[in-house]
């Protein structure tokens, strides 16, 4: 039987208390992966340049590794694709966000059923 109430919770990666990683920003990796470019990618997300732009800076800036290259203008103009260590950290996010589901799933079970 299921009860009324759940419990919620957001998973964010932090480094030096600064987001590095959460879902919107693993969101922007896989449209800029899919578009080809942070602009096409921001527009999917119906957010700025600017915010796309900054959040793709702040994740480089943290990460050991790129996750995103930007490609200069040419005949066809320029772009950004994700690297290989940003499509990486899309993966290990999702298998950690699976985890961290499944726990709390399990953490508010366990609660909620002594409770009510």
């Amino acid at each position: 039987m299921r009860h009324p109430f759940n419990i919620t919770a957001t998973l964010e990666v932090e480094k030096d208390g600064i987001c590095f990683l959460n879902a919107k920003r693993i969101e922007l990796l896989r449209q800029i992966k899919s578009n080809g470019s942070i602009l096409a990618a921001s527009k999917e997300m119906c957010m700025s340049y600017q915010q796309a732009w900054t959040f793709v800076k702040q994740m480089n800036l943290l990460s050991p590794l790129p996750l995103v290259i930007r490609k200069r203008g040419g005949i066809n103009g320029g772009g950004a694709e994700i690297t290989r260590f940003g499509q990486d950290m899309i993966e290990r996010f999702e298998k950690i966000v699976a985890i961290h589901q499944t726990k709390v799933r399990q953490l508010g079970d366990e609660i909620l059923f002594c409770i009510f």
